[in-house]
């Protein structure tokens, strides 16, 4: 991956601040460093509610998974919380394999999940 910050931002119907971080290519170990560092500068900038858009991920595998984990605890630890959308079908096998759909909240567009997001707080 070859990641610019290219985030967006939005607010939910709620009035909560999210940051839309794209993501595009292959999500493996050799993009896992550059991911993390890209989603520790939006959570240095402030964000604590995430939406990573996965539209243009074409694989992922174990590391990019563990990235997300990651990154979905230090948004809990800040109030906040992370989720996905435009997952592919390829990621959400990985999702389901390891029943990560379970923890990370998975939106079928962008739309609904601006529309749908959720703070760790009020989620739990």
């Amino acid at each position: 991956m070859d990641l610019k910050l290219r985030i967006r931002t939005a607010k939910t119907p709620q009035g909560q601040e999210l940051a839309i971080v794209p993501l595009e290519g292959r999500f493996d170990a050799r993009a896992a460093s550059e991911v993390r560092q890209l989603l520790q500068q939006v959570l240095d900038f402030g964000y604590h509610n995430l939406l990573i858009d996965m539209s243009a991920v074409t694989f992922m595998d174990s590391s990019g998974l563990g990235v997300l984990i990651s990154a979905l605890r230090k948004c809990r630890a800040a109030g906040g919380n992370l989720s996905l959308c435009c997952v592919p079908e390829s990621v959400a096998l990985v999702l389901r394999l390891t029943s990560m759909e379970k923890v990370l909240t998975c939106f079928d567009d962008l739309e609904t999940a601006v529309a749908n997001f959720s703070t760790a707080s009020a989620a739990r």
